[in-house]
């Protein structure tokens, strides 16, 4: 499918004060907000990996995406680039080490 994981948002889930007492809180909406994850074990990934992970992004309509690698070529850097300046999707080349080192919270913000 050409992801690993999908992960929602907690800003996505509805708000049970808002909800009247009585009704069963819709999901439905939260549901369809979700990030895609895909994972490569792999020592770089590569354009063609970043190519399938962005045909699915754009398939399902989603805003942005998540992309783990242990490195990445020059390649497919330029291309989840040129892919955010053509389609303002972001996907979000993440390494192990960052992972690791808990550097994330410093390049997501």
């Amino acid at each position: 499918m050409g992801i690993d994981i999908r992960i929602f948002p907690v800003a996505a889930a509805p708000i049970m004060d808002a909800v009247p007492k009585g009704e069963t809180p819709v999901f439905t909406e939260f549901l369809d907000h979700w990030y895609p994850i895909q994972v490569k074990q792999k020592d770089k990934a590569g354009r063609p990996d970043i190519d399938a992970f962005e045909a699915f992004i754009t398939r399902e309509d989603r805003t942005k995406g998540f992309f783990v690698a242990f490195d990445y070529t020059s390649d497919a850097l330029r291309d989840i680039d040129a892919f955010f300046r053509k389609s303002r999707t972001a996907i979000f080349a993440l390494t192990v080490r960052e992972i690791l080192d808990e550097e994330i919270a410093h390049k997501l913000a």
